[in-house]
């Protein structure tokens, strides 16, 4: 595909207008989106520890209550 759609035009005009790190951060949300197409995500060594430690949590039955869970929803106001 060698076009860029109107609506992403539209886009782009209005991101050229963002400071510069607000388009740093969009550019590395499509970078990330074009990483997805082409490689596996790969973890880092600290999500991988954080995985873990979450898995570990669960078999031990470190589980939230549907109390705790409700109560930070109405936090949320969700």
């Amino acid at each position: 595909m060698s076009h860029i759609s109107r609506r992403l035009e539209k886009v782009f005009e209005a991101v050229r207008q963002w400071p510069a790190d607000r388009q740093d951060a969009a550019a590395e949300i499509l970078e990330q989106m074009g990483a997805l197409e082409s490689e596996p995500y790969e973890l880092s060594a600290e999500e991988r520890a954080d995985l873990q430690e979450a898995l570990d949590e669960v078999r031990r039955g470190e589980l939230a209550s549907d109390e705790d869970v409700a109560a930070v929803f109405a936090r949320l106001g969700l």
